[in-house]
């Protein structure tokens, strides 16, 4: 028969609990009567057109294997002062249900119960059920004669002979009663080595055989028509899903599918009618695996309708414990005890319990929160509940467990999972359009900004190139006569033609020099970017000692250097390679470094130019002892027309365009710059030229003649 899925069966325990404590206290009751010689209850008896129940009226003999003969004369109660017996009610499951041993139900027993059937031209049948153990049916009797009657009705293997035999089906089909029995005792020899949980679990039924094998026939039939049902559908999502961009939510959806059509196959008994020779122990594992998976698809499903996509930590600690189970189930679980996998049901539910928490908080912020999301978060409330009441309703006996209504129900919510996909899927298509529309008409306005931006760009590269034409030509034909200012001021200076005749002349000649030199170092430097600018420099490549440049600006920059009242060295280590370069350039960049090292220094301060060739390249560095530069100006003091704010753009002349030069020539050279500067303690700034430009055989050969 089909089965309830164990993740909602705590309810049914709980009252299964509470209604064999009352069973207990009553049979106690019964059994003290029954010793002292009370009489007997009455045999049950079937009337025609019934479907007798066999709940009530059994004896059970725990831990013994009772040989049925010994019913035939005696009747159930066996005056055998060795074998306790015991009223019970079915079901009758030994064991715990929350228990770390798997060997808590495992043992045997003998079942009896006394039947009277009426005299039918119609056969009868009995429908065991699930019986999870190694079993024997019979039906025994005492004839006219004295004879002992015994008919062995069903059995799966010997009963005393469980602990070597692994059950392939423990569940009994249906089972014809022999027509000319009509008074007999059944009995039920049982023995359990599988599963943590021993006994008989349903109730047993009598009926008419054709009745009985038609419901047997539909149990059968409905759990394979959910299967396919529950396959095909998977398929379709999945086919579906493949034609749009985005069809993560079609896997989800496929997926929880796949797992019902999986957790209904192997729940069911629907494994043996197609694999006959299939392992209980293995299908309690795959049972229980299908427990595992559906779990987190369902969680995934629900979060794929409510939360669009993210991720948070209890989801990640959802999907991991559920992958840990599944893991054991698939892996673990073959190489331990045969329904070793049945003691992580109660462990499970724990979890279960954690995405019923999550769940429902997600569903009520849905409902609060999300006005378009409220239909679907309904009918996955509505598809819970129904869940829910089918499995309190049947476990509290007010509504009868049956494949009909179990497959039904799967039906129902599969059908309302369905539509709360759709509802989703139609809504997420129509968030997309309308955000395709929008983005199509913000693609508009972009493209009309960019055209109006690329008009605009152009219009400013034209100005620059025109602004750079006119500060070159401008600076050209500024030199002309600065070159003339400068020269006569110096003779004038110099007095080289005689003397001014006053000292003051003198002294107006100084002053017109060193302004005409400042404006021409100037234009120098507004001349040098506007050829960088436009692309008309070009470098002039040559093998340049670097050294010896260095020198040379030293040499020129003494006298400045000197007025200043600082101290100018160079640091080198011998064999220094030549390098390929503008040395024009190369002059320039050491000079500008010297200058402002002169320029931004203090009184008594010292600047140096030390050179270094290794495998990342030749470096010039030149450091100044002067005021520095706060970490935050660097960039300012690195850009064109540059200079620190405050005090130094006051105190010290120029346009700051000497290390915006320095990195231009430095890039053209495929070089690059780096500035090292505290407030107070100077400045350090290295030009690195890449390691392809070093002639290093020059070097060698440097060496080795040294």
């Amino acid at each position: 028969m089909y089965r309830k899925s164990p993740n909602q069966r705590w309810i049914m325990r709980l009252a299964a609990s509470l209604l064999t404590g009352v069973v207990a206290l009553a049979s106690g009751a019964a059994l003290s009567a029954d010793a002292a010689g009370a009489p007997v209850a009455a045999p049950k008896t079937f009337e025609p057109g019934d479907r007798m129940s066999l709940a009530d009226g059994w004896t059970v003999y725990r831990d013994a294997i009772v040989p049925a003969e010994r019913f035939a004369a005696a009747g159930c109660l066996l005056p055998d002062p060795a074998l306790a017996a015991k009223p019970v009610s079915l079901p009758d499951i030994w064991g715990p249900a929350l228990t770390a041993d798997v060997t808590t139900g495992h043992g045997v027993a003998t079942y009896c119960i006394d039947l009277v059937l009426p005299q039918t031209s119609q056969f009868l049948a009995l429908s065991m059920g699930t019986t999870r153990s190694i079993y024997a049916i019979h039906a025994v009797a005492k004839a006219a004669d004295g004879s002992v009657r015994d008919h062995l009705l069903h059995q799966n293997g010997d009963p005393a002979r469980a602990q070597q035999l692994v059950a392939n089906n423990p569940t009994a089909p249906v089972i014809a009663l022999p027509h000319d029995l009509r008074q007999f005792r059944l009995v039920v020899q049982l023995a359990n080595h599988v599963h943590k949980q021993g006994g008989i679990v349903d109730v047993p039924r009598i009926g008419f055989l054709q009745e009985m094998d038609s419901m047997q026939r539909r149990a059968s039939a409905l759990p394979t028509a959910i299967v396919l049902v529950m396959l095909v559908v998977a398929a379709a999502t999945l086919v579906v899903g493949r034609s749009y961009d985005r069809y993560g939510g079609h896997v989800i959806f496929a997926g929880l599918a796949a797992a019902t059509a999986f957790r209904v196959f192997f729940v069911s008994n629907l494994v043996w009618d197609y694999l006959p020779e299939f392992s209980e122990a293995r299908k309690y594992d795959l049972e229980y695996l299908s427990l595992f998976l559906i779990a987190p698809a369902y969680y995934a499903f629900i979060f794929y309708l409510f939360r669009d996509g993210r991720v948070l930590w209890i989801d990640k600690l959802i999907y991991a414990v559920s992958a840990a189970f599944c893991l054991f189930a698939l892996v673990g679980a073959p190489f331990f005890a045969p329904g070793t996998i049945t003691l992580l049901r109660e462990p499970f539910q724990l979890l279960w319990a954690v995405i019923a928490l999550s769940l429902g908080t997600t569903l009520v912020r849905t409902l609060l929160l999300q006005r378009n999301a409220r239909r679907d978060a309904l009918v996955v409330l509505v598809a819970a509940a129904a869940t829910f009441g089918y499995e309190v309703l049947s476990s509290m006996k007010v509504v009868t467990s049956s494949m009909e209504l179990s497959s039904l129900l799967i039906i129902f919510v599969t059908t309302l999972h369905v539509r709360a996909f759709v509802l989703k899927f139609r809504r997420t298509e129509r968030e997309r359009d309308e955000l395709t529309h929008n983005l199509k008409e913000a693609n508009t306005v972009l493209a009309a900004r960019a055209d109006e931006l690329g008009r605009t760009l152009q219009l400013a590269e034209q100005a620059s190139r025109a602004k750079t034409e006119f500060l070159a030509t401008m600076s050209h034909e500024l030199r002309t006569p600065l070159n003339a200012i400068i020269g006569f001021s110096e003779i004038m200076k110099h007095e080289m033609f005689g003397p001014l005749g006053n000292a003051r002349y003198a002294d107006y000649a100084k002053d017109i020099n060193e302004s005409g030199s400042h404006l021409l170092d100037l234009v120098s430097d507004i001349l040098d970017i506007s050829r960088v600018e436009s692309g008309t420099d070009s470098l002039n490549e040559e093998e340049v000692r670097v050294e010896k440049v260095a020198r040379q600006v030293l040499d020129t920059v003494k006298l400045k250097a000197e007025r200043a009242g600082v101290a100018c060295r160079i640091e080198m280590p011998a064999g220094l390679p030549s390098v390929r370069a503008d040395e024009r350039k190369i002059r320039q960049i050491v000079t500008n470094l010297v200058g402002n090292a002169i320029k931004f220094n203090v009184p008594g301060g010292t600047v140096a130019v030390t050179l270094a060739c290794d495998a990342g390249g030749y470096s010039i560095a030149v450091s100044d002892t002067g005021i520095g530069i706060a970490q935050h100006d660097i960039p300012k003091a690195l850009s064109r027309f540059g200079q620190v704010e405050g005090h130094l753009s006051r105190t010290y002349e120029g346009l700051g365009l000497g290390l915006s030069i320095v990195q231009s020539l430095t890039d053209q050279h495929g070089g690059r710059l780096a500035l090292e500067s505290e407030p107070g303690r100077g400045t350090i700034v290295t030009v690195i030229l890449p390691p392809g430009r070093c002639r290093f055989e020059h070097a060698r050969a440097v060496a080795g003649a040294g």
